[in-house]
């Protein structure tokens, strides 16, 4: 990347606590910015004058926790006044901030003048700083991933959607599991793990500062062309060609499926397999059209050095072409094609880096690196940023429903879904307000000779996946289940309540196998007991009133 020498005009303004502090644009010592279709991030550095005003920004910036909110403004300073300036406008949120102090020392040990402080801050888009701070654990029934999202958007996040089929999908369940043991995601590392993995587009608007959740990429607007004066060089590339076939394989039992999606440029046999279990053949299909989607060969890049800088700046998202000079050559292979801005870089410090203050607070001449990456209009591929994967599943307590019998029986109960016809549990889980969610009818652990399903209000550990629960242990004793330590005894108990149920019991008498099998429904009670020596063959029948 080549360097170049310029006069830029930047505008930059701390707000702290309602309090906004303009900092002159010649005392701004160096600037670092890196802009991307989802966001930005960026270094500045600036002199404040101590010596004739007391310094306003020394106590927030010091002692405060308040967040600093930057708006900044960056241009080519010009001394002509036809010329069409477009500046660069951001607004965001400082992260990382510190400065270093000058004083001037007198002759008495005692006198030291403070000349002035040199300040120098971090700063990104408001959701990379809010939401990579952000790591619930929650639990929410049949809603969508918009009303989730929704839920925790800050008053600094401007959102829009436009991705109906995703967001607008109505789930029985969805969770968050951002602050589970050894979890390292962040909400923002959620949402942009969501996106990737269901082909849609996070994008930042640098003209209106809202983001949007899409379908698709934009790609409207006027399309702008370079400069010729402006442009250092430029170069090519092309990436990697995707070289597998992906399959998708349905490890379901009783519909397994390998289903191969076409790759023109595969190179037999290297594939991408994607294994999952899917007994609804409609999530099977659903699976295999998003691969599908999914399978997106990058077209070629364009790297644009500068040789000053831009005087009409062109953010990510912004269209541009080499058309808009003779100068481009219509032979050069990038003239035919319309573009689409994807980084836009700039590294600028001051020529002056002694402490001193500019005294011109028009503009400052700045040694800079400045460069644009660029992707073809008709790419489909969407940059996102790097993310940590969340961790599936996390686990929580619950307490099994059932509706069966009266409150005090111990009962089970099984649901079925309308649409598809799948039987699931209702578990209240307490730590969400006894909110119901669905867990999977199935056996667990035991074999499927065992048909034992869990009874009313037993304890159960919960595994919450994104869209799913599942419960994966029970956490206490069935009611009069549990024998004395002594009889060193095991116990099966089923039935409604101790006035409706039938027993198998072992234990030990005097060190010697006691074995008993007994039925009990109200006063009416039938006993089959194996103890040393003898056989017991009871039945009996309480008498009751008249």
């Amino acid at each position: 990347m080549s360097s170049f020498t310029g006069d830029l005009t930047i505008t930059l303004v701390l707000t702290i606590t309602g309090t906004a502090h303009t900092i002159p644009a010649g005392n701004v010592k160096s600037l670092e910015l890196s802009l991307t279709p989802y966001g930005f991030n960026g270094k500045v550095s600036f002199v404040v004058s101590c010596e004739e005003s007391t310094d306003a920004l020394f106590t927030p910036m010091s002692t405060l926790n308040d967040l600093i909110e930057v708006s900044l403004q960056v241009k080519a300073y010009s001394n002509d006044s036809d010329a069409v300036i477009t500046p660069l406008i951001l607004s965001g949120l400082a992260t990382t901030r510190g400065f270093s102090e000058q004083t001037l020392g007198n002759i008495l040990k005692s006198q030291a003048f403070m000349l002035h402080r040199h300040y120098h801050l971090e700063f990104a888009d408001p959701a990379q700083v809010l939401w990579k701070q952000h790591f619930p654990c929650e639990l929410l029934t049949d809603t969508t991933l918009k009303a989730l999202i929704t839920a925790h958007k800050s008053a600094k996040i401007d959102l829009l959607f436009d991705w109906a089929a995703v967001l607008d999908k109505s789930y029985p369940v969805l969770t968050l599991s951002l602050g589970a043991p050894g979890s390292q995601a962040s909400f923002y590392d959620y949402l942009i793990w969501l996106v990737d993995t269901n082909n849609g587009v996070f994008s930042y608007n640098f003209a209106t500062k809202k983001y949007s959740l899409s379908t698709a990429k934009i790609q409207t607007g006027t399309v702008q062309s370079f400069s010729f004066l402006e442009v250092s060089s430029f170069s090519v590339e092309f990436p990697e060609v995707i070289r597998y076939q992906p399959k998708v394989l349905n490890a379901y039992s009783e519909s397994p499926l390998n289903t191969a999606i076409a790759n023109v440029p595969m190179a037999t046999p290297i594939r991408r397999d994607y294994i999952q279990r899917y007994p609804i053949a409609a999530d099977m299909t659903a699976r295999v059209t998003l691969e599908t989607a999914r399978l997106k060969q990058h077209l070629h890049e364009v790297w644009v050095d500068y040789s000053s800088f831009q005087m009409e700046v062109t953010p990510p998202g912004k269209l541009v072409d080499f058309k808009g000079s003779s100068a481009w050559n219509a032979s050069l292979f990038v003239h035919a094609n319309t573009y689409q801005v994807r980084e836009w870089r700039l590294v600028a410090h001051s020529v002056h880096q002694e402490l001193t203050l500019n005294l011109n607070n028009t503009y400052s001449r700045y040694t800079m690196e400045h460069s644009l990456k660029l992707d073809l209009k008709a790419e489909l591929n969407v940059a996102l940023p790097p993310y940590v994967l969340p961790i599936y599943p996390f686990f929580v307590e619950g307490k099994v429903l059932s509706e069966q019998g009266e409150d005090t029986d111990v009962t089970y109960q099984f649901y079925t879904d309308k649409d598809t016809s799948i039987n699931y549990y209702q578990i209240n889980i307490p730590l969400w307000a006894d909110k119901k969610v669905r867990a999977a009818y199935q056996s667990n652990m035991d074999t499927g000779q065992f048909y034992f399903p869990p009874y009313k209000k037993a304890r159960v550990l919960v595994g919450l996946g994104f869209d799913s629960a599942v419960i994966t242990q029970f956490l206490d004793w069935g009611s009069g289940t549990a024998l004395p330590l002594d009889s060193q005894g095991n116990q099966l108990v089923m039935g409604k309540s101790t006035t409706s149920q039938n027993i198998i019991k072992h234990t030990y008498v005097d060190s010697k196998p006691d074995l008993q099998i007994q039925r009990t429904d109200a006063k009416d009670t039938e006993l089959l007991q194996f103890s040393d020596g003898y056989i017991i063959l009871r039945t009996q029948l309480e008498e009751g009133e008249g």
